[in-house]
């Protein structure tokens, strides 16, 4: 099977299209086409500073798209993963209440519904079928948001896309739900090759039976478009007809299919036309403009996103993704477009291609792409000072870099940064869940060269923290050496990361200065690399802010300090029910050493565990009642060794589990008690369970 040409780079279009919908339609979610035209007129634009909401945000739509897609790497089998690990896979991803759904409710959500089926034993497809949960419920809209993905890993085999998608959807939907997923995500995968509209339409609506109700809806709205000539005639029939009034339930997939079609049929062939017309017809807004947006980005290509409207620029390809595997919480399109596309080749069978810039861990290298950089524009002496775009060339690997222009002198310097770790406090009205991408010990590094400059500047990076008692701002910054700029010639900055007394990095940074009145002059950045051991320790009670541990992630009821009656300082933290983790670090995280002082104050099961990617994957050390045991969580517990155990309730215990290759050995209280083999997983963060009860938690160490 021939590979598609510039195949990456139609998947990056792809999903900076649906990421581009959701930012521009999520701050009037709900809201109707009248209220829309009498407040916008026409939605061509980002309003949300209008609507005082941040451009940002963490949404359902981006997150479960870029999730459940995962399915088909963690099962290992692609395009052969069978229906109930579609199921798993929102077990070991999802946080209940905290990541990538709305947590509406049993019968109100549909996808909440669907997890507590799951929860509570029943397997994907009938978790989410309408004769488990009644049509009106199966029917909502979300199966369709979350499809894209399954049409990008499967470029010009609509047929293929809808086999994964069927499966996908079927997890939380059934019925005509299941039918608009289906049409959604092969029309993506035909887009690839088929760049006409009305024939993507036939394709799409090809692949469901013809007595279903999309497809009738299919047929309604093109001979409606045909006979209007006017998108706003043709959305007051599909209201009629097909809307809200017609189809009960929160979020009813039918009306909201029936305005993307309308979108997709009046604006053919301009992005920007079709966010304009599928953002102001309003409903479920973010929702439709996202898959709107992925179908528009592989059809016109990336290099016509942009051509009518910046709709890049001003968030940097930065997405918040949170998810209980908390690497990539932080994260930005080139990012997640990559990893899906990595995908996509093994589905189709194709070669693997080379990591760009030699595995670079930021490396610019796709047109547009800023990896979620942006110049910072909150203080007076930065706002102004910096301008971002990728470019053609400065690259000593690939073929393009981030140029940095700059403006400073006296009271003034440029500053860029992005994100290396979710905000403690979210924005938009979903979760943020996540854990650093950085971590004490590690050195970052940045290659580039300096441009022309009209006199004398300096760079260095920079690294920001968290603030103590501060869950909005980050507060503590350390700074890596500078190192004077010189016009045509090549630059390296780094900066070992130092410790901060537990506390996480936020952000990481450039800073440009002057040595003069006023300088001008360009940076170009090639690659930013991380390297180095980490070597992470922190006080006795943790950092808590908010009723959460920066840093870590929690899947959690109970967070407190000591008991009146400890005799240390200890981290206290609890589940009600099932089993709650506390974790940090990341999935390149391999070989280390986890170490804590743990008491079980009232617990079914407590541990300290290693090599997490997820709540269903992990390998641990748990005290059982009478028991130790190492155990395998891997979609269900499996004993790999155990011994006899008694600990009196709350005596603090020295645990340690280090991971060396395959082997992982357990220790307690000095002494060696098992060593054994990791057959599955290989990598992962570290961190404490606790299942039904409450454990106490001191002097936590995790080092390479």
């Amino acid at each position: 099977m021939a590979v598609i040409r510039d195949y990456e780079q139609q998947v990056y279009a792809g999903v900076l299209g649906k990421v581009i919908g959701v930012y521009m339609g999520r701050p009037f979610e709900g809201w109707w086409y009248p209220k829309l035209k009498e407040r916008f007129g026409l939605v061509d634009r980002y309003v949300h500073e209008d609507l005082g909401k941040p451009l940002v945000v963490a949404d359902d739509d981006i997150s479960g798209t870029l999730t459940f897609i995962r399915a088909l790497e963690d099962s290992g089998l692609y395009a052969e993963t069978p229906d109930e690990f579609y199921g798993d896979t929102w077990l070991n991803y999802l946080i209940e209440g905290r990541s990538v759904l709305w947590w509406g409710g049993m019968g109100h959500s549909t996808e909440h519904t669907a997890y507590l089926r799951l929860k509570h034993g029943l397997k994907a497809p009938h978790s989410g079928s309408v004769e488990t949960n009644g049509q009106i419920v199966a029917e909502q809209i979300g199966a369709q948001i979350f499809i894209d993905a399954f049409g990008l890993v499967a470029p010009g085999e609509p047929e293929l896309a809808a086999r994964l998608a069927r499966k996908s959807a079927s997890v939380s939907h059934g019925g005509e739900a299941v039918h608009a997923a289906v049409v959604v995500a092969g029309m993506i995968a035909a887009a690839f090759v088929e760049k006409d509209m009305d024939r993507l339409l036939d394709i799409g609506a090809g692949l469901i039976p013809d007595k279903s109700l999309i497809a009738r809806l299919h047929r309604d709205v093109r001979q409606w478009v045909a006979t209007d000539g006017d998108w706003e005639k043709t959305y007051a029939r599909i209201d009629r007809k097909y809307g809200y009034a017609k189809y009960g339930g929160n979020c009813h997939v039918v009306p909201n299919h029936a305005i993307m079609v309308m979108a997709w049929a009046y604006a053919p062939d301009d992005f920007h036309r079709a966010q304009a017309i599928i953002n102001t017809a309003g409903w479920d807004t973010d929702c439709n403009a996202a898959n709107v947006g992925t179908l528009m980005g592989v059809k016109v290509g990336l290099d016509r996103i942009n051509e009518k409207y910046d709709f890049q620029s001003p968030f940097g390809d930065r997405i918040w993704l949170p998810t209980a595997e908390g690497t990539r919480g932080a994260t930005d399109v080139l990012v997640e477009a990559l990893h899906i596309a990595r995908m996509g080749r093994r589905v189709m069978g194709w070669p693997e291609l080379a990591a760009p810039k030699g595995g670079a861990w930021r490396h610019f290298e796709m047109p547009g792409a800023q990896h979620g950089w942006l110049a910072e524009t909150d203080t007076f002496v930065a706002r102004g000072s910096a301008q971002l775009s990728n470019v053609k060339g400065h690259s000593r690997l690939g073929k393009r870099s981030l140029r940095v222009g700059f403006e400073v002198g006296p009271g003034r310097v440029a500053r860029a940064s992005v994100p290396v770790h979710v905000p403690l406090s979210p924005g938009g009205g979903y979760g943020l869940t996540g854990t650093p991408q950085l971590y004490a010990g590690q050195t970052v590094t940045l290659t580039g060269e300096a441009g022309k400059l009209s006199g004398p500047a300096s760079a260095r990076l920079f690294v920001r923290y968290h603030r103590a008692g501060d869950e909005k701002q980050p507060g503590g910054i350390a700074y890596g050496p500078a190192g004077a700029l010189q016009a045509g010639q090549g630059v390296e900055l780094s900066l070992k990361i130092p410790a901060a007394d537990g506390w996480p990095i936020q952000e990481l940074g450039l800073e440009i200065t002057g040595q003069a009145d006023r300088v001008t002059g360009e940076l170009f950045v090639d690659t930013i690399d991380r390297g180095g051991k980490f070597d992470l320790s922190y006080p006795p009670q943790m950092h808590q802010v908010g009723g959460k541990v920066p840093g870590w992630m929690l899947d959690n009821d109970v967070l407190r300090g000591p008991f009146s009656d400890d005799a240390e300082e200890v981290l206290r933290i609890g589940k009600n029910e099932r089993r709650g983790v506390l974790v940090t670090g990341t999935t390149d995280w391999a070989d280390y050493t986890l170490s804590a002082r743990l008491g079980v104050h009232l617990a079914d099961r407590a541990g300290i565990l290693v090599r997490y990617q997820g709540l269903e994957r992990y390998i641990a050390l748990v005290k059982t009642p009478g028991k130790l045991q190492m155990v395998l969580r891997y979609y269900g517990d499996t004993v790999l060794a155990e011994a006899d155990a008694k600990w009196k309730v709350d005596a603090l215990h020295a645990v340690k589990l280090t991971c060396r290759g395959r082997k992982i050995t357990a220790e307690v209280d000095g002494e060696k008690l098992f060593e054994v083999t990791d057959e599955v997983l290989g990598r992962g963060g570290a961190g404490f369970l606790f299942e039904k009860g409450i454990i106490g938690v001191r002097d936590v160490t995790i080092r390479q």
